[in-house]
């Protein structure tokens, strides 16, 4: 049987009944492969007019936290339309159907030239610089990082919440099916996996002893599969979520944190890296946050729930003095901000400051814990106060000035983002003004009037807006950047964090930061 939609998080759904699996046959199959196989199997053909999609029907409120406040990494989107219609939304998840792998998943380019499209995580480049002298790299790559597949197929799901359109079932089915068959012996997942077709090529699976937990990729995939098992009651999907959550307590840090990869301890003994320290970078630990929370909800698992608090708690404690009420991307044992790679000094960081103030609001609304809501408003008053321009501010910011923080490929500071080192998201909005959107003010910290459309063309989420030097305005439309989109669009008018909403609204009242 499949839970109650209540239960996984979900406000209503047309039915609580398990769905069956997509039928099969070899018509479909043919019909399915010719639209998809132009190129190494991805789709370059419109699929056919779905139904009608209503924004009332079936909203999974799971599935759109797990869009608009965890969608980490986001690219430079397509142009947004001047709405969020369910035309737009139907047209943006087609458009994501057309990106489609024909084993399913997604990887970087819809229809790439020539051959496999190359990976960017250290594992998959050395593997293509010594084999493809070879002629062996002919694997291709399924892209888990956020905005990826995981994020792909929970789009899709939503969407067929609200249209009853089978295809987009399936396709949610598929995905679900290709993350299991890639799921790694630790019970986690990695940012990029080669793959021939399916299944992943046999040195990965000699070499991958370890799993990611930044980027949303291990979190992202067990919130996917908790809300595919919750809308189809198929086991499968519930033990590689589960699998999944005991990963992530597993890779809980004594401090409550979570680091950016889980290591075996023999790894982490015998080379030790910033890896290894608690993090924010990327949604390290928010991530983790809100995948327990989904756990607690569809499994009925309380210890999934004691172990976010513990998250949260943390946040709490590793949360900047006053003046910079921010977090920063990784924290030594001493709790004080530390560097990561080499262009990523010890700094407070914007994003991830969006992300953790993200994930201590759903803990708040999880647990009805007003102290979760504590770090919230003087997080939100650094951020405001730290904006270089209208919807611009800088990913990291020195400790103690709060100047903007650049650096060079070889590990300076540099004066401007035009020097800094390529390719980083060194400017941005990072989804700041989507949250202050979200909870009722504007951009210097006062009360507003919410707008429930998207943001105007020039300010997707994720993108650099106005922000000056930054060289990654352009829009892509490649797969990831369908995909955030999509999330974006199914995201609008969603509800302000009703718990945390008073005490945000009674600290920015009056007077407004300067």
């Amino acid at each position: 049987m499949g839970l109650p939609c209540a239960k996984a998080g979900l406000e209503s759904c047309s039915s609580s009944a398990p769905v069956a699996p997509a039928a099969s046959s070899p018509e479909a199959n043919a019909t399915r492969s010719a639209r998809r196989g132009r190129v190494m199997g991805y789709s370059t053909d419109v699929p056919a007019p779905p139904a009608r999609l209503s924004h009332s029907q079936g909203s999974s409120r799971l599935v759109v936290f797990a869009l608009l406040a965890l969608t980490v990494v986001l690219p430079t989107c397509l142009a947004w339309p001047e709405d969020a219609s369910p035309a737009a939304v139907r047209h943006t998840l087609d458009a994501i159907l057309t990106c489609e792998r024909l084993d399913g998943g997604w990887t970087y380019v819809c229809d790439p030239p020539g051959g496999p499209y190359g990976a960017v995580t250290w594992p998959l480049v050395r593997a293509r610089q010594i084999a493809g002298p070879l002629g062996l790299d002919d694997w291709d790559v399924v892209v888990l990082r956020s905005p990826g597949t995981p994020l792909a197929g929970l789009v899709l799901l939503d969407g067929w919440q609200r249209s009853k359109d089978a295809r987009y079932l399936a396709a949610a089915r598929r995905t679900g099916d290709l993350l299991l068959a890639l799921q790694l012996r630790s019970g986690g997942w990695f940012s990029e996996v080669p793959v021939h077709g399916t299944t992943p090529t046999i040195w990965f699976r000699a070499i991958a002893h370890w799993a990611t937990l930044d980027d949303d990729v291990t979190p992202g995939v067990v919130r996917f599969l908790l809300a595919l098992f919750a809308q189809t009651g198929d086991a499968t999907y519930r033990r590689g979520a589960e699998r999944g959550l005991e990963l992530l307590l597993a890779a809980q840090l004594p401090s409550g944190a979570w680091p950016l990869t889980w290591r075996p301890r023999w790894a982490r003994a015998l080379v030790p890296t910033f890896e290894d320290l608690a993090s924010t970078n990327d949604a390290a630990t928010a991530g983790p946050i809100t995948a327990l929370i989904a756990g607690s909800r569809v499994l009925d698992r309380p210890d999934l729930l004691v172990a976010a608090r513990r998250g949260g708690e943390w946040l709490a404690r590793a949360q900047g003095a006053a003046s910079q009420a921010g977090w920063a991307q990784q924290l030594d044992p001493e709790g004080r901000p530390a560097p990561g790679r080499r262009f990523e000094l010890a700094a407070f960081a914007s994003w991830e400051s969006r992300e953790m103030i993200d994930a201590l609001l759903a803990l708040a609304e999880a647990t009805g814990d007003t102290a979760f809501c504590a770090p919230v408003p003087k997080a939100l008053g650094w951020l405001v106060r730290s904006e270089l321009a209208p919807g611009c501010w800088a990913r990291l910011y020195t400790p103690g000035t709060n100047a903007p923080l650049y650096v060079g490929a070889d590990g300076q500071p540099v004066a401007t983002p035009v020097e800094a080192r390529r390719p980083y998201r060194w400017t941005g909005d990072y989804g700041i003004p989507g949250l202050l959107a979200a909870l009722r003010l504007d951009e210097r910290g006062g009360p507003r009037t919410p707008s429930t459309g998207p943001p105007p063309p020039h300010r997707a989420p994720g993108d650099a807006g106005a922000c000056p030097g930054d060289g990654a305005r352009r829009r892509s439309t490649g797969p990831r950047a369908r995909i955030a989109r999509a999330a974006a669009l199914l995201g609008t008018g969603a509800p302000p964090p009703a718990t945390c909403a008073a005490e945000v609204a009674r600290t920015f009242a009056s007077p407004r930061p300067q």
